[in-house]
């Protein structure tokens, strides 16, 4: 005789403790897999709210079984649960169903069919099912939507060209802000390299106008050109200050204006700030090339 081969739920069956909890078990892994992709979280919450069944055997197994689809094994725990509750004896089955069903957001197409033959194997009529459906979900138990009519794909395209055009928006969104970035950057580095040009051609004309008066035969030093005393009135100092008073007003000025002090006041004090303080240090460096 040929040796009897069992199905991976048969053989769950054959291990189980209880083996109405383990077909209960198969059932809500069933409704939690006509929702769609059995996660981390949906198997979490399944493991969650059968932690009281007696099956005594892990659920990962039972997931899997309804994960696939085997409708032959859905038919066997259909038959089992029907010999062991019925009626009201089935609403604590049913109250979990339900919860998973709608655990997230309204029931998929799948979960009301399913629903309802889970109710109907149990000898609950739709009277009775749709205020225990109500009481769980907070919700009435409505009709699904019919794919049969032209009015349900249509909603189904109004809904898709919503989700486009809000990821268009966003898109569009982002790009105005990487223009409006780059363009800022754009200005900021073309300030700041007018600004160095410009002290390029101030110091140049300085040590121009100072060696000329050298060549000239001139003892007395030169007096100090119009970048100096703008550096100088910058960091607040008298002509003829030497380097040591100016590293002390430098740092004590940078202490001052420096833009992490004012980080948390916005960007526009932020760049005020940040202004201040590359004048300021320019200075400085002009200062104590030149002295």
């Amino acid at each position: 005789m040929p040796i009897a081969r069992f199905s991976p739920f048969e053989l769950l069956l054959l291990k189980s403790r209880h083996q109405a909890d383990t077909a209960a078990l198969l059932l809500l892994a069933w409704v939690l897999a006509s929702r769609g992709h059995i996660g981390e979280p949906e198997r979490a919450r399944l493991t969650e709210i059968t932690s009281g069944f007696r099956h005594g055997h892990a659920v990962e197994p039972v997931i899997e079984i309804a994960a696939a689809q085997d409708l032959s094994a859905v038919q066997l725990a259909a038959e089992l649960l029907q010999k062991e509750c019925h009626g009201e004896q089935a609403y604590p089955f049913l109250r979990l169903a339900v919860a998973l069903a709608v655990e997230g957001g309204k029931p998929s197409l799948a979960n009301h069919h399913v629903l309802r033959f889970l109710a109907d194997l149990v000898g609950v009529a739709p009277s009775e099912f749709a205020p225990l459906f109500e009481a769980v979900a907070g919700k009435a138990f409505t009709n699904p939507d019919d794919p049969s009519r032209t009015g349900y794909w249509q909603a189904k395209e109004h809904h898709r060209q919503q989700q486009e055009q809000r990821r268009q928006q966003q898109e569009q969104q982002h790009s105005q802000r990487d223009q409006e970035r780059r363009r800022r950057e754009r200005d900021q580095q073309e300030q700041a390299r007018q600004r160095h040009e410009h002290e390029r051609r101030e110091r140049y004309h300085e040590q121009h106008q100072y060696q000329r008066q050298q060549r000239g035969g001139s003892e007395r030093s030169p007096p100090p050109g119009d970048r100096t005393r703008r550096a100088l009135t910058v960091l607040g100092l008298q002509p003829g200050a030497n380097r040591s008073e100016i590293r002390k007003a430098y740092r004590r000025l940078a202490q001052t204006h420096h833009p992490d002090r004012v980080f948390a006041q916005g960007e526009a004090r932020v760049a005020s700030a940040s202004l201040r303080f590359q004048r300021i240090k320019s200075a400085y460096e002009y200062l104590m090339e030149v002295s």
